[in-house]
């Protein structure tokens, strides 16, 4: 047992280095078996289900859980460098100092005297962001993979998006949002000429051309469609929970013999909604 009392903090340092004490508590000689147990590759996996569970707490406008997920969010961070300090393979401190260094320099227009632009647009900060990377820091892409810095972890939606993004700033790109709405149309006539032929394998191409034109026409729009299907596949999930309610209320059997009754109570539902 490792005799510990928790002091609520009034300022954000003495916070983190409370947050940071417990991690490393966990992880520690007589800390918690599973935690000791996980690896940075595991709380890098945690870490990605926290930012889902804070962006559907924010959907919801649940302020409660979103500052309940970004707690967790933030705590496994902070057990991420406590690993590696563990593993010795990196310096929190020094990795702190560089991200700082990092934002200064790729935000001259923030931070730099000599930067004459004011007023600037997103688009431009963009720009000058990757200008930064390309010609200060001296990053390049490998010669042999464009989309060699695209994070092949990310899900496929967003590993999607980000490959069609990469690609416009090169200008690479749909003119405007109206040739992609057609282009997702053309695709779609090509998925139904190649289900009317019975080809598995085209099809599956198809469907993929076709959900590509669909990322291409959300980027147009500004739109993350991970984010957005997660919201919209929440909705029905939670329209087809009343639905499943109201049946369960008026003793109807959630079965295809009563698909006509579904229907005119989700119908219902939705008209509630507006």
């Amino acid at each position: 047992m490792i005799n510990y009392t928790f002091k609520i903090e009034s300022d954000l340092p003495s916070a983190l280095s409370q947050l940071k004490t417990i991690t490393e508590l966990l992880r520690s000689e007589n800390g918690c078996p599973w935690d000791k147990k996980q690896s940075n590759k595991d709380f890098a996996i945690y870490l990605i289900d926290e930012t889902y569970e804070y962006i559907d707490a924010i959907n919801n406008n649940d302020l409660e859980n979103v500052s309940e997920e970004l707690g967790d969010m933030l705590t496994n961070i902070i057990m991420l460098f406590t690993i590696h300090q563990q593993y010795k393979d990196i310096d929190l401190i020094t990795c702190i100092n560089e991200e700082c260094e990092k934002l200064i320099r790729r935000h001259p227009h923030v931070f730099s005297a000599s930067f004459d632009e004011i007023n600037l647009e997103s688009d431009q900060v963009i720009d000058i962001w990757d200008n930064v990377k390309k010609n200060v820091e001296n990053r390049h892409d490998d010669l042999d993979d464009f989309f060699n810095k695209v994070p092949k972890s990310l899900p496929q939606l967003e590993y999607s998006f980000e490959c069609m993004k990469k690609v416009s700033k090169v200008g690479f790109d749909w003119d405007n949002k109206d040739d992609v709405a057609a282009k997702i149309l053309e695709e779609l006539d090509e998925v139904k000429e190649a289900d009317a032929c019975k080809d598995k394998d085209a099809l599956e191409d198809e469907m993929g051309d076709l959900l590509l034109a669909v990322i291409n026409y959300a980027r147009f729009l500004k739109i993350r469609p991970e984010v957005a299907l997660r919201r919209s596949t929440n909705k029905f999930k939670n329209r087809f929970n009343k639905v499943k309610s109201i049946c369960d209320k008026n003793e109807i059997p959630i079965s295809p013999d009563n698909v006509d009754e579904l229907n005119r109570v989700w119908d219902l539902i939705k008209k509630e909604e507006k």
